[in-house]
């Protein structure tokens, strides 16, 4: 652990050489392990509260090659200045890298939730069709939703609502006796949909985050000098890129690394 630790020294003298602040502990990551921050040419590394000196080693790395790219390219969009141009081998090659960084079980959760709300749509889309076998789960059903009374027929597009000063909650729809069972299932139907719009919304928020040039970049650069074997093994033309690089800051960190 000696050398994690001395490592750790080092790196945190040189980023702040460079005008980085540096926090470790109570900080501003909000649960994150770590994050990155730049504001009127002030920079900052806050990384959470780690027992794993290893841990802190890789997340430092991961910070730092964010100062790093936008010190290139302000946008964090472009990494041509490292890979001249990002091509769909190299690109292959870093997703392989994150692939192997990012916990499989990070979506786990909001997976599940997916595929038990697809398969309750399903369930409710077949007591639907007992009594319109024509309707289909991509289209309104307007038989249902003219018949529907007030306030019930507010629960095609809400969960919860106000209506003359009381409050009504699709929770409390089961015991609803103004409404039958298909139509019950329809407003069921509606809600669920509601709530596998805002997953598969979070799922997509979640690949673009992972999949982004700067995120690419920042696990491959952790990987590269915490995991060297298995950067050479995952993204070998990205690692010539940068063992050829006459970058100074990885320069730098490869003399901490030697």
């Amino acid at each position: 652990m000696a050398s994690e630790r001395n490592r750790i020294i080092e790196l945190k003298k040189y980023f702040t050489s460079l005008g980085i602040n540096i926090k470790i502990g109570k900080t501003k990551a909000r649960g994150h392990k770590g994050i990155f921050m730049h504001k009127f040419g002030n920079f900052r590394i806050d990384i959470s509260e780690i027992d794993d000196e290893n841990e802190v080693l890789s997340v430092l790395l991961h910070e730092f090659a964010h100062f790093v790219h936008y010190k290139y390219d302000k946008k964090l969009k472009s990494l041509d200045f490292i890979f001249d141009e990002l091509n769909d081998e190299i690109m292959e090659e870093l997703i392989k890298v994150t692939v192997n960084n990012v916990p499989k079980d990070f979506a786990a959760a909001l997976y599940s939730k997916k595929n038990k709300l697809k398969n309750d749509i399903k369930l409710l889309g077949e007591i639907i069709k007992k009594h319109y076998p024509k309707f289909k789960l991509s289209q309104s059903c307007n038989d249902i939703e003219k018949q529907l009374p007030i306030p019930e027929k507010y629960f095609i597009k809400y969960d919860r609502i106000k209506y003359l000063n009381n409050i009504y909650s699709i929770e409390n729809l089961d015991t609803n006796k103004k409404i039958n069972e298909f139509e019950k299932a329809y407003i069921n139907l509606k809600s669920k949909q509601r709530k596998l719009k805002t997953i598969n919304s979070r799922i997509s928020r979640l690949n673009k985050y992972y999949n982004s040039p700067t995120e690419l970049f920042a696990r491959f650069i952790e990987t590269y000098y915490i995991k060297p074997d298995i950067a050479k093994k995952l993204a070998p033309i990205a690692c010539s890129k940068i063992q050829g690089s006459k970058i100074e800051f990885f320069e730098k960190i490869r003399k901490i690394y030697q």
